[in-house]
């Protein structure tokens, strides 16, 4: 969706500078940028693969909610909000949105099948016009126009139907009283419906149509597909014009072919429709303007566009979009492994704030974790013999940053191609999830356990391979947020040294310890609580401020590494880390190890007024 979409906006700022160029150089624009969306699935399978580092990078978070843990002073805690729960993504939803999906494209295909059949009725109950005023005039124009020979003109039974459809052998449908139409409005109609033969208008709107079904839920498809229906109108009235058709004249009978259509029930066909009461102001605005570009696109600029268009399509074909702590797609190579190991949080409880303090502990924030390549493996030649190409498969497995397969892991695959795929479930006892029937192409892997990090990464499946991921799971971060206020005015007395207070003890046995299963987490308590201590001038001068520091709660359950953030006021951040070097947690466990975790802490000083 990101490449069609890129791709679209490309199309449509183009149109937009292109504005006091032709409309028929600017349609040529649109149905080439809609085509190039048509065939992004196969330029995404040949086009070199890149990312671009813009999605934010993703972990899961503690939130108020589940405490973890009882501890002295829990009650406390609990009045301030300290209770954390661990939020991640549900793969149901991606379940929900493929469905959703696969309805709204079924409907509009549905609808366009439709479509189509009721013309099919219509113009077999139709009337061949084959001599007469219309087929004279049909002829001569299809000579000026440089067709090779004139199209069908069909008599309906209708009363407004008026346009142009088919491929090989296009037809003009005309409505029942078109015979008793003055020469000058026939040669108009003509002239109008026969510019949308010779320009391949109906292949073009069939094909955006095509588009608009697949990303239906896109509404840069639609923006585009309006513009390109508009552009090509307008294109077909510049034609006319060039006929030596005067302007005012032409309008003259748009017009009145409105008002002879307005009363009658609209009909819904998917062909251009020359007296369209939406885009009638617009058109007639146009065509009275002498100053208009109304040439047609020539053979060197439809080039240059068409060159232009690929040029641009190729590269965004290979893009697919990565946090950025995650590495970019790896893709299995014939003789060579790739596999990665990302990281994610344990979950980690929140603490007991100072009484002068008010603290918000949303224990948000597994932080990035630290990166470690290694190898996604395809199957060896030497190991599978050569078969013919057929439906890919992926296995993917799962070990915690101890090496121990991690079992009840969510994994998602998903295809990033025109064709969606989804598969889904959990990893087995030995830490493995296959994917098996998956065709060819681009995939994002999603990898979701309570207490780690959300892992994502990019793959590629080659048809009829087994591709093997593995993949390390690392824990995540501790965020903490506190909000310290003071009343301006008000003198600051008693001591201006943050104090440490003993708030929990240390739980007396690890279940992790005795687990048989990697992945098993024992998330912290917190022991030892400081509150910062707002400094009095910065008070007094009524400053205000959030400072963030980056930490890490050592093995010992100690806090070490602080680091504030860029751009932090100094004093309010030497407040805040004042505090935070006297915090103390139980130490985090992985299958009861003692881990390093990282932590971030937002700290909030708000001088309140009076």
């Amino acid at each position: 969706m990101i490449q069609v979409t890129l791709v679209l906006a490309l199309g449509l700022a183009a149109t937009m500078v292109l504005r006091r160029r032709s409309a028929a150089l600017r349609h040529w624009v649109l149905a080439g940028a809609i085509a190039c969306a048509a065939l992004m699935p196969l330029a995404e399978a040949v086009a070199p693969a890149w990312q671009l580092p813009l999605l934010p990078a993703s972990s899961s978070r503690l939130a108020p909610g589940l405490s973890l843990g009882d501890a002295p002073g829990r009650d406390a805690a609990s009045a301030a909000g300290a209770t954390q729960t661990i939020v991640s993504s549900s793969p149901a939803i991606l379940s929900v949105l493929r469905t959703a999906w696969v309805l709204g494209a079924g409907l509009s295909l549905l609808l366009l099948g439709i479509g189509i059949a009721r013309l099919l009725v219509v113009a077999s109950r139709a009337r061949p016009v084959s001599d007469g005023r219309w087929a004279a005039e049909s002829a001569a124009l299809a000579e000026r126009y440089g067709l090779k020979r004139p199209p069908a003109v069909l008599q309906t039974r209708h009363p407004t139907l008026l346009f142009t459809w088919g491929l090989r052998q296009p037809k003009v449908l005309v409505p029942r009283d078109a015979a008793s139409w003055s020469d000058e409005r026939i040669r108009i109609v003509l002239g109008h419906e026969l510019a949308h033969v010779r320009r391949g208008d109906w292949a073009v709107q069939l094909l955006a149509d095509g588009v608009r079904s697949a990303y239906w839920f896109n509404p840069l498809v639609w923006i585009a597909c309006w513009r390109l229906r508009l552009e090509s109108e307008h294109a077909c009235d510049d034609a006319v014009l060039r006929l030596g058709v005067a302007a005012p004249d032409y309008a003259t009978q748009l017009l009145d072919l409105a008002r002879l259509f307005r009363h009658s029930r609209r009909s819904f066909f998917p062909a251009p429709a020359m007296a369209r009461p939406s885009d009638l102001e617009r058109r007639v605005r146009v065509m009275l303007n002498e100053r208009m570009d109304r040439s047609p696109v020539g053979r060197l600029s439809g080039w240059l566009v068409a060159l232009g268009l690929v040029a641009l399509t190729v590269p965004i074909a290979g893009l697919s979009l990565s946090a950025g702590d995650t590495p970019t797609a790896l893709r299995p190579e014939p003789a060579a492994s790739v596999s990665l190991a990302v990281a994610a949080p344990a979950t980690l409880p929140a603490a007991t704030r100072p009484v002068s303090a008010t603290s918000v502990p949303s224990m948000p924030l597994p932080a990035p974790a630290a990166v470690t390549p290694r190898v996604v493996e395809p199957t060896r030649a030497a190991d599978n013999p050569p078969q013919a190409l057929g439906p890919a498969k992926f296995v993917v497995s799962v070990t915690d940053q101890l090496g121990r397969s991690v079992p009840n892991a969510s994994v998602v695959v998903i295809s990033s191609g025109l064709l969606v795929q989804i598969a889904d479930g959990t990893t087995d006892q030995g830490g493995e999830f296959t994917a098996p029937s998956l065709t060819d192409g681009h995939f994002q892997l999603t990898v979701i356990k309570p207490g780690f990090k959300t892992l994502r990464m990019n793959v590629k499946l080659e048809p009829g391979k087994t591709t093997t991921s593995r993949v390390t799971l690392q824990l995540g971060m501790l965020a903490e947020t506190i909000v310290v206020s003071a009343q301006a005015g008000v003198a600051a007395t008693g001591t201006f040294a943050p104090q440490a207070r003993h708030i929990g003890a240390a739980p007396a046995e690890d279940p992790c310890s005795q687990s048989a299963e990697g992945g098993c987490v024992t998330p912290p308590r917190k022991l030892v609580d400081a509150k910062p201590v707002y400094p009095a001038w910065l008070v007094e001068a009524g400053t205000s401020g959030t400072v963030v520091v980056d930490a890490k709660v050592l093995t010992d359950g100690s806090v070490g590494s602080l680091q504030p953030a860029q751009g932090a006021d100094p004093d309010l951040a030497d407040a805040a880390m004042r505090a935070i070097r006297l915090w103390q947690f139980s130490p985090v466990r992985l299958n009861g190890v003692p881990m390093e975790v990282q932590l971030e802490v937002t700290v909030k000083f708000e001088v309140v007024k009076k």
